[in-house]
């Protein structure tokens, strides 16, 4: 554990660049999880993120520690015309946190974007350890992000967070290649997954008697973003097959408004549903067959990795991420181009398995689940990697 000095042993300050109640994404499920299994293991957590909503409390005791809000009226990674909430943000995250009792505290950061800045000006004021988990690769790397902010402070931010940050964590191999790109050593490069909570086995394979293979499922926010309307419309292109296929939306954003009354307009109220958010996604997931993601812009979906815990086989786009967790063929169907008629040829595919095959693959997926995502192992991984962090910090002292 995180012992290199008592004044901070068990303790971390985790930031996050939106947060509940306003914003449910993967990035804020993630934190939430991890902190309540860091937690778990004894440690202290401090959550800390900016917020719109008014009413939401500056500070919320929690059973890992505690959350803390700071209001602002735009996220400070908007930028552009929004720079004051940023430059607001920056300023008082180093205020707060270079004051003791925790100038030593770690520093662990949800993306490397404008948020991060304050973060990282804090850590390095107290010689405090720092981490960034990498929201993304590719074309949804947080460094590339930064890199089309106007008037060149964005990327004046990335030199600043690649000279000061310890360790990146990467869930994914572009990730990895693209820091690396970036002149980032392997030694400050930490490649493990995100984590999820594993529902109980026996509940995934009782569910496997009742499942009819024909169930699609997306759980995640309705945006634009995701490619929600690709699904739709692939979904849509089934609905004259012999054996059309139901997919339900889980989740909620503009797009299922739109998506809802387009198809109430085209009668496919038979075969695509909208069940809206859910705070608990399994009992949704467990009477699905297929989980469904055209979404391009992943670091590593939240959502894609609770389908397979609960023993759902993948059909997704080959996003960031995708390939270290989907083994094409074994545990799930990874789509090269994120268009209705290839997602209508993959799930055309999926609906055509044999039920032993859809069985073998659930369960393969289930297996992976078990051996590589368990959010309490990933907040283990979290821990060894921030005490090295700290003991690197040390040994150079």
């Amino acid at each position: 554990m995180l012992a290199c000095n008592r004044s901070w042993q068990l303790k971390l300050i985790l930031v996050v660049p939106c947060f509940y109640p306003e914003s449910r994404g993967g990035a804020e499920r993630q934190a939430l999880i991890l902190a309540e299994a860091m937690g778990r293991l004894g440690a202290d957590v401090t959550l800390v993120a900016p917020t719109k909503w008014s009413e939401a409390p500056s500070v919320e005791r929690t059973s890992f520690g505690r959350i803390e809000r700071f209001r602002v009226r735009a996220y400070p990674n908007q930028g552009g015309r929004y720079l004051a909430s940023f430059l607001a943000w920056t300023t008082w995250f180093v205020r707060r946190y270079t004051a003791s009792p925790r100038s030593k505290t770690p520093i662990y950061v949800f993306h490397a974007r404008l948020h991060a800045l304050g973060p990282a000006l804090a850590a390095r004021r107290n010689g405090a350890p720092l981490l960034i988990k990498m929201g993304g690769g590719g074309e949804s790397s947080d460094f590339a992000a930064l890199r089309a902010k106007r008037y060149l402070y964005g990327s004046w931010v990335q030199q600043f967070l690649l000279a000061s940050t310890d360790c990146f964590v990467a869930n994914g191999r572009e990730i990895v290649d693209d820091l690396n790109a970036l002149g980032v050593s392997g030694e400050r490069v930490a490649a493990f997954p995100n984590g999820v909570v594993l529902p109980d086995r026996s509940h995934v394979m009782e569910s496997l008697k009742t499942r009819s293979g024909d169930r699609f499922v997306f759980t995640g926010r309705m945006v634009a973003d995701k490619s929600v309307s690709v699904l739709f419309d692939a979904a849509q292109g089934l609905s004259t097959d012999a054996r059309p296929a139901h997919l339900n939306f889980v989740g909620e954003g503009p797009e299922r408004e739109r998506l809802e009354k387009l198809s109430l307009r085209r009668g496919g109220e038979q075969y695509i549903s909208f069940s809206g958010f859910a705070s608990d996604v399994y009992p949704e997931l467990l009477k699905a067959d297929f989980f469904v993601s055209a979404s391009r812009r992943e670091g590593q979906s939240n959502s894609l990795l609770e389908a397979m815990a609960a023993g759902l086989i993948p059909v997704v786009y080959a996003a960031s991420g995708v390939g270290e967790v989907v083994d094409h063929g074994r545990t799930g169907i990874v789509v090269s181009e994120s268009t209705p008629k290839a997602f209508a040829e993959a799930m055309r595919a999926a609906l055509s398995m044999k039920p032993a095959e859809r069985e073998s693959m659930s369960l393969a997926a289930r297996d992976f689940a078990e051996d590589n995502i368990g959010i309490d192992a990933i907040a283990e991984k979290t821990l060894l990697t921030l005490q090295r962090a700290c003991e690197t910090r040390r040994l150079a002292a």
